[in-house]
């Protein structure tokens, strides 16, 4: 049975059980993980595990939407023209998401991804139009709700005083989803249902990584924020704007 263990100096839960060294004391744990992930190493496409698995998901009002062109462009051609960057004023027009961010509840996702891989998955469907503005009018930050997790995710543009783009949102919420979970956050979770399906969803994401040194090693790192959407890691859209033009609800299933 696996059980939950933890260190005294260890400020990240783990729930794999971990068998003692000769000579040790049963007791005895492996050493403290990092406070930061190391590097994620770049893979093949073809090493990764399918991206999508059919799921069902929540129906919800979708967002206004808006493409600057009618159709991704060619490779190589200008992603966009200028374009100026601001939250709107009061009293301006709803704020629109790009058609490749958005939700509808009726159909699939514009951009197949499942966000517990690195953002280079994406490769194969990437154009031009992922350096477009992200929403309509361009805004220099936005901040993501999710219902299934706490903490927000905050979105900035990847160019210094640029605008969020739809790459730099993809890639927020790769990122937002990668940090360790402390023990007393894991500890406030419901216990029993609640639980169970988090550390499913730890010992599934561990189970992905090819190579036994590998897996340890990311087992080591503990449970992470994208383990808390317990196996919802379908990038769905984004929804909204929610109480202020800059936040935007991440839909998963």
């Amino acid at each position: 049975m696996k059980s939950v263990q933890f260190s005294t100096t260890n400020i990240m839960y783990s729930p794999l059980p971990w068998s003692p060294s000769p000579g040790a004391s049963t007791s005895s744990l492996p050493p403290s993980p990092p406070a930061t992930p190391p590097p994620i190493p770049t893979e093949s496409a073809a090493d990764q595990p399918p991206l999508i698995q059919e799921q069902t998901h929540d129906t919800s009002p979708g967002p206004l939407i808006y493409s600057p062109w009618p159709a991704p462009l060619q490779l190589g051609m200008s992603p966009r023209p200028e374009v100026a960057c601001g939250l709107p004023g009061a009293g301006a027009a709803p704020a629109q998401i790009h058609l490749l961010l958005s939700f509808s509840p009726l159909a699939p996702p514009n951009v197949h991804y499942d966000v517990t891989h690195p953002l280079h998955t994406l490769n194969p469907q990437l154009t031009p139009s992922f350096l477009d503005p992200a929403t309509y009018p361009p805004m220099p930050a936005l901040t993501l709700r999710c219902r299934h997790i706490d903490w927000p995710i905050s979105v900035a543009p990847s160019q210094p005083g640029g605008c969020v783009t739809v790459l730099d949102v993809l890639a927020a919420v790769y990122a937002g989803l990668r940090p360790a979970v402390a023990r007393a956050e894991y500890d406030a979770l419901p216990s029993g249902g609640a639980r169970e399906k988090v550390d499913a969803a730890y010992f599934a994401r561990c189970r992905l990584v090819a190579g036994g040194n590998a897996r340890e090693a990311e087992a080591l790192k503990g449970v992470k924020r994208v383990d808390f959407l317990a196996g919802r890691t379908r990038f769905m859209g984004l929804s909204g704007p929610l109480q202020a033009p800059h936040v935007w609800e991440l839909n998963v299933s």
